[in-house]
């Protein structure tokens, strides 16, 4: 088994607008909340993580650990487990497929010293059997997808804020 790794992070600055520290503490904690809740909107992943077309919970138990989510990824549905559940900043998930596993790992930090807040995404995938022989491919493939699977999120948990 071979393991091919990509990591990408985004950063959103507080708005040069608000020169008060406790408006930009505020509009930090709103911007890592409004993060935590588009991450973890299962049902609205199709619109920010590109080859998802739907996804439900397995259970109707609040998300937690060891969840199962059913992806349906358009050709077949896919089994998402979660492995890490740390609100309000950390949620991995991993997605079992026939040549491997893939992990997406999210991280969302604040800094108020920097007036910032940093969203992570760790992307793993491990080649099985003939996949192997791919392994450029899905190297380039997850370099490709986790900028644009940050910025899709940075544009939701941004119009999430609005809301």
């Amino acid at each position: 088994m071979s393991i091919i790794r990509s990591s990408h992070d985004f950063r959103l600055a507080v708005p040069s607008s608000m020169e008060n520290t406790q408006d930009a503490d505020a509009w930090l904690a709103l911007m890592s909340d409004s993060g935590w809740r588009v991450l973890t909107d299962f049902r609205n992943w199709p619109n920010w993580i590109p080859g998802v077309r739907g996804v439900e919970q397995a259970d109707s138990e609040p998300p937690a650990r060891g969840t199962k989510l059913l992806v349906d990824r358009g050709h077949k549905t896919a089994t998402c487990c979660i492995d890490r559940w740390d609100p309000p900043r950390s949620l991995q998930i991993s997605i079992n497929l026939t040549a491997g596993e893939l992990a997406y790992g999210f991280l969302i930090e604040t800094s108020p010293k920097n007036a910032e807040m940093r969203i992570s995404l760790d992307l793993e995938r491990s080649l099985i059997g003939m996949s192997r022989i791919a392994a450029f491919f899905f190297r380039w493939r997850l370099q490709k997808l986790g900028p644009k699977i940050l910025a899709n999120l940075a544009a939701r948990t941004r119009l999430a804020e609005k809301d």
